[in-house]
């Protein structure tokens, strides 16, 4: 039987203690109903886990006794940098993109994304995801949620140094070539489009940024559609590459 799971912020594991916040407590005493001695597992988000045993303390629900998850690590880092949509639908993206083992998100603002987030709401905005990437982690059994970004532009995307080593990809619904698996670097930045598509202004600064530019077929996809479809075929080829590795 596979281990209860929950999510305990690194500054609640002190030692070999961990405190459960407040949600993960009462779901873990009041709706699975569990008792002290049980073993569970437990995880940071930030890429550290382990197993241990519950205490029903009072009102707290502690985990003792933690021995460290040793998670296997792969090479490379795959950033999904996606236009922003609908709402549901980029909740539903970042839900498959966790699963799915994206290491960081970056919500684009394009030439025809037409989503717009206040000033004043963009923090709430980015909690909500960052709850939503968490609860994914946990679901699929991640050690460490995807890093998130603030939204940013699309000419701010192309300027980032920090990216300037990547391999980048762009899919471009008008584009003939295919993806072709070639990674010049371990890290993997890829981009998504919204709705309404690429600007062919925004491709052509993407080609002048280094980006590749590729296709993902005939079919007329849905953006959060494409950005799972993408993500698979780049993941599928990381875990080839990683199969092949010696040892």
């Amino acid at each position: 039987m596979t281990r209860r799971r929950f999510y305990v912020p690194r500054g609640s594991i002190r030692e070999d203690v961990a405190a459960l916040p407040s949600d993960q407590a009462h779901h873990l005493r009041d709706v699975l109903r569990m008792e002290s001695g049980d073993v569970v597992e437990i995880f940071d988000g930030a890429g550290r886990g382990y197993t241990g045993e519950v205490q029903l303390h009072g009102p707290e629900v502690l985990v003792r006794r933690l021995r460290t998850i040793v998670p296997p690590a792969s090479p490379f880092r795959l950033t999904l940098a996606a236009a922003l949509i609908k709402s549901s639908k980029f909740e539903w993206m970042l839900e498959k993109a966790t699963e799915l083992g994206v290491d960081e998100i970056i919500p684009l603002r394009t030439r025809n994304c037409g989503i717009q987030i206040p000033e004043d709401k963009i923090e709430a905005r980015l909690e909500r995801w960052q709850r939503i990437l968490m609860e994914s982690a946990k679901q699929c059994r991640r050690f460490a949620a995807p890093s998130l970004r603030k939204p940013q532009s699309f000419p701010d995307l192309l300027r980032a140094e920090d990216l300037s080593g990547c391999t980048k990809v762009l899919f471009y619904e008008e584009a003939v070539e295919l993806w072709k698996s070639s990674f010049v670097s371990d890290r993997i930045v890829l981009c998504i489009g919204p709705e309404g598509g690429w600007d062919p202004g925004e491709i052509e600064q993407a080609r002048e940024a280094a980006y590749k530019i590729f296709g993902l077929g005939p079919r007329v996809l849905r953006a959060e559609t494409a950005a799972i479809a993408a993500v698979s075929i780049i993941r599928h080829q990381i875990d080839l590459l990683g199969s092949e590795s010696p040892g």
